[in-house]
């Protein structure tokens, strides 16, 4: 028999303390996160700040060197590559993600007649209230609803090998936002979108009971969606750092975070010119052959000077122990220096197609040529 399960307010993902390193580089420090029902916790960094490992920490595919990781509920996954072998179909992702709906409505139907036999247990009112919890009933409706927002193909017996990548990814996205699983785990899911389809994401995401985390570089997205903002990029500490007040509060947040690093920094620096002067001073009474005052006894004359330069040295010490890393710029985007090549044809492409995919097609780039690429999705853009 089918176990209860959780209903949406019960949706929970929470990790402690978590480190992990790939290649012997840290990739995650000390991340703490807590995430309950209405929670749409939004993860931005840098490439290679760890954001698509951390997906799969959550997600119990990657286990972390150190820390825990708890969750509980359905849990529903998009990363960025969905494998097109096996003779998949359309319908058989749907089957994948519907998978649970399907069990409950099984095992809904078995309690049912189960209690019709006179059987006077609980298991009607588990299967019930499981059922209930994932509007199983509605389930193949609002993926079809979803499928058609998103511009996805809606032809449950199409072969997964002949859509574009960029289809798979929305046929995907729509199933995982009709399943109604409690926790979803979404990396970049504004890839392939149109306008069309984002603003259907953006409904969705807004309105989903369960928790949400998701990897994105759309900041219109995240403006509009995230209520809390894991932020992995460099700190002064070198852990992560959670903001809450949406975007706004992380932009805040995240602005107040670098001018007291910038300002630590600042007060470091000034600290280690006046040890270092400091130290000169010692050093230079040694080379003078300095001697504290008359009427300081014999011992003390001797070992007065040294002491100090021992004193300074101490110090440095303890600094170095503490020190606090240059913050670094804020990456910005430069375009690299194209030598011009006038009357040069740079690329040329002569009755290129893909069958299904991509109509014949002639194009010639010149050099200072600039091409736009537009089109509906699965037009063959890319």
């Amino acid at each position: 028999m089918l176990r209860h399960r959780p209903p949406l307010r019960t949706a929970h993902v929470r990790a402690v303390d978590v480190h992990l390193a790939r290649g012997g580089r840290p990739v995650l420090r000390g991340l703490d996160l807590v995430a309950s029902p209405g929670d749409r916790i939004a993860v931005v960094g840098e490439n290679g700040r760890g954001k698509s490992t951390l997906l799969a920490v959550l997600a119990g595919t990657l286990a972390p060197d150190r820390g825990e990781v708890h969750r509980a509920g359905g849990l529903g996954v998009a990363d960025q590559t969905i494998p097109a072998g096996g003779g998949r179909t359309v319908g058989d992702l749907v089957d994948l993600e519907l998978a649970g709906a399907r069990a409950a409505l099984r095992a809904l139907d078995t309690a049912a007649a189960a209690l019709a036999g006179g059987d006077p247990g609980d298991s009607y009112a588990d299967a019930l209230a499981t059922a209930e919890a994932l509007d199983a009933w509605d389930a193949d409706r609002r993926v079809d609803v979803a499928l058609a927002a998103l511009g996805a193909v809606d032809d449950r017996a199409r072969p997964l090998p002949t859509l574009s990548v960029g289809q798979r990814h929305r046929v995907r996205l729509a199933c995982l936002l009709g399943a109604r699983h409690d926790v979803l785990l979404l990396d970049e899911p504004t890839n392939h979108l149109d306008a069309a389809g984002l603003d259907h994401l953006t409904a969705a995401l807004r309105a989903h009971p369960g928790v949400v985390v998701v990897v994105s570089h759309d900041r219109v997205l995240l403006a509009d969606v995230a209520t809390t903002v894991l932020d992995l990029d460099p700190s002064i500490d070198g852990r992560p750092r959670t903001y809450g007040g949406g975007w706004a509060g992380h932009l805040a947040g995240r602005d107040a975070e670098r001018a007291r690093w910038e300002a630590r920094y600042a007060e470091q620096v000034e600290h280690r010119r006046r040890l270092a002067d400091d130290l000169s001073a010692a050093q230079n009474r040694l080379r003078d052959n300095w001697r504290p005052p008359k009427g300081t006894g014999r011992h003390v004359r001797a070992t007065r000077a040294p002491a100090l330069v021992r004193a300074v040295h101490r110090r440095q010490d303890d600094l170095d122990a503490r020190l606090v890393d240059v913050p670094p710029p804020p990456r910005r985007f430069t375009m690299p220096h194209l030598p011009a090549r006038p009357g040069a044809t740079l690329l040329r492409a002569e009755g290129v197609g893909v069958a299904g995919r991509l109509r014949r097609t002639d194009v010639a780039l010149s050099s200072g040529d600039r091409l736009v690429v537009t089109g509906p999705n699965g037009a063959g853009k890319s």
